[in-house]
């Protein structure tokens, strides 16, 4: 049977079979998930449904073609055209299907009998060293821990100019925005930190999601959750001094704890009824909850336990399909213990349990309910893995009912969640929290976080008065870690962005930023520790941003931008901005414009994103759809004005006037909407009826879980401000 198809492909979508535009140039390429692939070819486009593909291609001579397996042959098709000719690929589901047609420049090692290449447009193929070798080193990795060798015979990463989310698994050929894949040495730690991982991410997908499949969309996590968890676990063993656990805590567990604490929360496991669904389910729970699920499974059950139910489970289902329940089956058979109990529990439930903890005559008493940022009292009951220390002694439990009591004395010391493990938050009594202030130089970095995130959770719910966060804010300024000052900066930026004018806010500032500037310095130190560089990055940007002093002497720096340490270009771009206003405009538009470099346009955004005259963040704004810059580039102006709180009134404003037309651009995706979950709430809080109502009708049902999510988050940050404002003595 043979079907003639065609498609006109449109200069205005980012999204499916689109136009990757760079310069006056672009690379035509696909990018399919979830459900693209019908718009491309006629098929049965759902991940059941496997096949094989041969796929020949004519085109332009001269250009290049990447498809997801190895060059066959090419022939002269005449007209000045050549066809290329690919190998069948294994059986595969549809949304993995992947061409590229354009102007490559290719850089190859091999790995194992396996060809991995980076693919570039011209003149970046140097930049891509560091994506080629960690995707070079995690696939020989994942094979020993997989125990099942890669199935084809090459793996390329393909560098696109404008993508728009992070990048895509497609089997064979990655697909990446340039900020990740055209990463070097000189990159800030952060940012080198997100492509490597990126690149580890996909490659694990190579197995977990390419060569077995979920059967259906609600199973996502099965993708998402493993190759998340896996890929901060073989980066750690590939560069172990990177501190990969510390950074899983903040990119992926606290932001799973913040948005499983919404009543508009999913299961990691929940029942997707379309592919519509679908989309709203690329999220922070189907990665990072899940991911987090898993880490606690390994813990339970043992790493080497859990190595071998993976493998027996991609060795079962090789080239086919399977569910959740296949892989507790695989862990349970493999450990002998009942991990089907445990991890129905955490994956097909909503929410989390929040801890409530005393300690009285010589027991600690606990107690559990479900965790809501609104605040309303639910109840719920978890199988919780219970770590503690109490004076000096550490403690196991298992709180499966709503209260239990363990037998140890805590008059001096009483601290849960160790080296948070445990998906859940603690919530202690005063005399708790004396204690936590008493001991805090003595924590572990990641407890420090986890506890000053759980009383930003607190604060957030109304459960934590303004003055307990304060005062554990000021000790983290006093007891320098860099995971604790990136977690504590974040939450600063977002407690700034909604309520700038809160005295409470402003009184924490001389004593956070300072001694940390001091502690860190604003120059590399010998041999100190790579991700010190992202903690200096994080402070040097945010109190450039809210110090006029400071604000000065960063855009003295912005004269060397291009040369500057990497960590500092931000708070370069900033000051910049921030000191000279509109006379500053210009420069910073015409770099946006013109920079090469993903990352260093990023930086320069920063800077737009950053100035006090509301008209000039709106210029920004228009510049990011003006069709004079990189559409990778559109979201940076959205979500990065968002944290500005003199653009809250015209970054609300430029939504309602452009929500439309973006939306159309990135054809209503999960990107789009996750753009819109990170400005909404923020440039909304003095305008939440406004909000509500253009959220409404057609744009609400469309939007489905995302937009309830959106205006569940606008809500809590109104409330929090108004707290933040007028905190009752």
């Amino acid at each position: 049977m043979k079907i003639e198809y065609s498609k006109q492909v449109s200069d205005d979508v980012i999204f499916g079979l689109y136009k990757s535009k760079y310069g006056k140039d672009y690379i035509l390429v696909t990018d399919l998930e979830p459900a693209e692939a019908r718009t491309v070819f006629p098929c049965v486009d759902a991940p059941a449904y496997k096949a094989v593909f041969r796929l020949q291609i004519t085109t332009e001579s001269g250009l290049g073609v990447i498809a997801n397996t190895p060059l066959v042959r090419t022939q002269d098709a005449g007209a000045g055209r050549t066809t290329y000719t690919f190998q069948e690929t294994p059986r595969m589901s549809t949304y993995l299907f992947f061409f590229a047609i354009g102007r490559f420049e290719e850089t190859k090692r091999t790995a194992g009998g396996i060809d991995v290449i980076t693919a570039t447009r011209p003149g970046q193929a140097q930049n891509s060293h560091v994506a080629l070798e960690m995707a070079a080193e995690a696939l020989m990795a994942y094979q020993r821990y997989y125990d099942v060798p890669y199935p084809l015979k090459k793996l390329h990463i393909v560098a696109l100019p404008e993508y728009h989310t992070g990048a895509m698994e497609n089997w064979g050929a990655i697909s990446s925005r340039e900020g990740y894949a055209l990463i070097t040495e000189d990159t800030s730690f952060s940012q080198k930190c997100r492509g490597a991982m990126s690149m580890v991410h996909e490659v694990a997908h190579q197995w977990f999601g390419d060569l077995v499949t979920m059967r259906w969309w609600d199973d996502l996590w099965l993708n998402e959750s493993f190759a998340t968890f896996m890929s901060y676990k073989m980066t750690d063993r590939l560069r172990p001094d990177w501190e990969m656990w510390g950074t899983f805590l903040r990119d992926e567990g606290f932001l799973a704890l913040n948005v499983d604490a919404l009543s508009t929360t999913h299961p990691v496991r929940g029942h997707v009824r379309n592919v519509a669904e679908s989309m709203h389910t690329f999220d922070a729970i189907s990665y990072g909850k899940g991911a987090y699920v898993l880490r606690m499974l390994e813990a339970y059950v043992g790493e080497e336990a859990f190595r071998r139910g993976v493998s027996d489970y991609l060795k079962k289902f090789s080239f086919s399909n399977a569910s959740g329940r296949d892989l507790w089956d695989a862990l349970g058979k493999a450990s002998g213990l009942p991990v089907t109990r445990v991890a129905r529990e955490w994956l097909t439930k909503q929410g989390y349990p929040m801890v409530k903890v005393s300690a009285k005559r010589g027991k600690v008493e606990l107690s559990q309910s479900r965790f809501t940022l609104s605040g309303r009292k639910t109840p719920g009951v978890w199988p919780i893995p219970i770590s503690l220390r109490a004076d000096g002694k550490e403690e196991s439990a298992f709180l499966d009912r709503r209260t239990g009591k363990v037998g140890v004395r805590a008059d001096k010391e009483l601290l849960l969640n160790l080296d948070r493990t445990g998906f859940y938050t603690t919530l202690y009594d005063a005399q708790g929290y004396e204690r936590l202030a008493g001991n805090f130089s003595r924590i572990h970095p990641h407890d420090r976080a986890g506890i000053l995130h759980d009383l930003f959770l607190f604060l957030q719910a109304g459960l934590a008065k303004p003055e307990l966060y304060a005062r554990f804010v000021v000790l983290c300024g006093a007891n320098p870690d860099a995971i604790t000052t990136q977690e504590v900066t974040e939450q600063l930026m977002h407690l700034t962005a909604i309520a700038a004018e809160s005295r409470v806010i402003q009184d924490i500032e001389p004593d956070f930023y300072p001694p940390l500037l001091k502690a860190f310095g604003e120059e590399p130190r010998p041999a100190e520790p790579p991700y010190v560089g992202a903690a200096r990055e994080y402070l040097t940007s945010q109190y450039a941003s809210v110090s006029e002093s400071y604000a000065k002497k960063m855009a003295d720096l912005f004269e060397h931008f291009t040369d500057l340490d990497p960590n500092l270009k931000s708070a370069a771009a900033i000051g910049y901005a921030m000191t000279n206003g509109a006379s500053a405009e210009k420069r910073l538009q015409d770099m946006a414009k013109t920079l090469q470099g993903e990352v260093d346009r990023a930086n320069v955004y920063e800077g737009l994103c950053a100035f006090k005259e509301p008209r000039l963040v709106r210029n920004t704004l228009d510049l990011g759809m003006s069709g004079q810059v990189s559409r990778s580039d559109s979201g940076y102006p959205l979500y990065l004005s968002a944290y500005n709180p003199y653009a809250r009134d015209v970054l609300w404003d430029w939504i309602t006037k452009r929500y439309d037309e973006m939306r159309e651009m990135y054809a209503a995706s999960q990107q789009f909407y996750l753009f819109m979950g990170r400005a909404i709430p923020m440039c909304g809080v003095e305008h939440e009826t406004e909000v509500r109502r253009f959220l409404s009708g057609k744009r609400f049902e469309e939007g489905g879980s995302s937009v309830t999510r959106i205006l569940e988050m606008l809500h809590i940050n109104v409330k929090l401000r108004e707290r933040l404002l007028h905190p009752r003595k």
